[in-house]
C-alpha cells in the first residue's frame, strides 16, 4: 500500500481529498442538519459520500482519471449550493476547491469547471445584489482574485502534467530500444491478469534471450551489441499485432505479451521471430539467433508464477542447442 501511494501521486491526492471531506465537510453537514439548513447539509453529505465512493473505486480499479473528475464535479456543485444558500461563507470554499480540482482533473477540464463556478456566482450576484458579497466593489475583488488564481493554477497544472508525462515516459521506456521496460511490463502483466478474470481472455507470455550476446559484446564491442539490440527490438515490433506488447526486460532479454491467444498462436509467433531473426540480423558473417520460452496464463493467479514458467522454458531452449523455442505444457513441467 505504501509503495503504491508513493508511485501514484494522483491516487494519493484523491484519497487525501476524500479524507479531508470526511474530516471537515462531514461535521459541517451535521451542524447544518441540526441547524435546519437541510439543502446545504444534503450537499455536504453528497460531497462526502461521492468522494469516498470515487476514492474507493479509484483504489480498486486503478483508474484515477474518472474518479478525480467525478470528485471535481461534485465538489464544484457543492460549493455552488453552499454559496447560493450561505453567501460569502460558501464562496470562500472556491479557493481550496481550485487547488483540488486542478490536481484531480485535466487542466482544461478543471479550468472549465472553475470558470463555470465563477460565472454562476457572478450571475447570481448581479441578479440578486448583496446576496453573496456586500457591494459591486467586493464582487470585482472576488472576480479579480478568483480569475487570476484560476489562470495561475491552470498554467501550473499544465506545466506539471507535461513534466509528469515526460518523467513517466522516461521511467517506463528503455532509452536504447524505445520499448517499454520492466516497469512497463509489470503494469501490463497486472492488466492481463485482470482481463483473464473479468472477461476470460487468455494472454501468452514470450521471453527471448539473444544467444551468446555477452560473447558478441566481448568480440565486437558494445556499439555493435547496441546495434543488435536496436534491430532486434524493431523486429519484435514488426512481428506482433498492435494489440500485443514488446518489452526490453534487461540486458539481452526481451518479453512479448500476446493478447487473446492459444498454444497455436504462441507457436506461430515464436516460429516467426526465430525465422526473421536468423534471416535479417547478422554479426559479421554470422546470423544472430535467439532462445525463446513461452507460456499461456493457464490457472496462475499471480504474474510471478506465470513468468517463471516461461523463463524455465528459455533455459530448456538453450539446453536444446539454442536457436529454438519451448512452450510450456503441463506434461513437460
Amino acid at each position: 500500500m505504501h509503495t503504491r501511494l508513493i508511485e501514484d501521486l494522483h491516487l494519493t491526492i484523491i484519497l487525501f481529498v476524500a479524507f479531508l471531506a470526511g474530516l471537515f465537510v462531514f461535521p459541517f453537514g451535521v451542524f447544518r442538519l441540526i441547524s435546519g439548513d437541510y439543502v446545504v447539509a444534503v450537499a455536504d453529505f453528497l460531497i462526502v459520500g461521492v468522494t469516498a465512493a470515487a476514492a474507493a473505486w479509484s483504489w480498486k480499479s486503478g483508474n484515477t482519471d474518472i474518479g478525480g473528475l467525478v470528485i471535481s464535479v461534485v465538489c464544484t456543485l457543492g460549493v455552488l449550493v453552499s454559496t447560493f444558500y450561505r453567501g460569502i461563507e460558501g464562496a470562500l470554499w472556491i479557493f481550496p476547491l481550485m487547488m483540488f480540482v486542478f490536481f484531480l482533473s485535466p487542466p482544461k477540464a478543471a479550468l472549465t469547471l472553475i470558470s463555470a463556478a465563477i460565472a454562476a456566482i457572478t450571475v447570481r450576484e448581479i441578479a440578486l445584489p448583496a446576496s453573496i458579497v456586500e457591494s459591486r466593489i467586493h464582487l470585482f475583488s472576488f472576480l479579480a482574485t478568483t480569475l487570476s488564481t484560476s489562470v495561475f493554477c491552470f498554467l501550473a497544472a499544465r506545466s506539471t502534467k507535461s513534466h509528469s508525462k515526460q518523467l513517466m515516459g522516461l521511467a517506463a521506456n528503455d532509452p536504447l530500444t524505445g520499448l517499454k521496460n520492466r516497469r512497463g511490463l509489470e503494469k501490463e502483466l497486472q492488466f492481463a491478469m485482470s482481463a483473464q478474470q473479468e472477461i476470460g481472455s487468455e494472454y501468452g507470455l514470450i521471453i527471448i534471450d539473444i544467444d551468446r550476446f555477452k560473447q558478441t559484446n566481448d568480440d565486437y564491442g558494445h556499439a555493435e551489441g547496441d546495434r543488435i539490440l536496436r534491430e532486434f527490438a524493431q523486429l519484435l515490433v514488426d512481428s506482433i499485432r498492435m494489440s500485443d506488447h514488446a518489452f526490453r526486460y534487461g540486458g539481452d532479454e526481451f518479453v512479448v505479451l500476446i493478447a487473446a491467444t492459444n498454444i497455436a498462436g504462441l507457436r506461430a509467433v515464436c516460429e516467426n521471430i526465430l525465422t526473421r531473426v536468423r534471416a535479417t540480423i547478422r554479426i559479421g558473417d554470422m546470423p544472430v539467433t535467439v532462445s525463446i520460452g513461452a507460456a499461456l496464463q493457464g490457472a496462475d493467479t499471480d504474474t510471478h508464477s506465470w513468468f517463471q514458467r516461461a523463463d524455465k522454458c528459455v533455459y530448456r531452449a538453450k539446453d536444446a542447442g539454442r536457436d529454438s523455442y519451448v512452450i510450456y505444457s503441463a506434461d513437460s513441467a
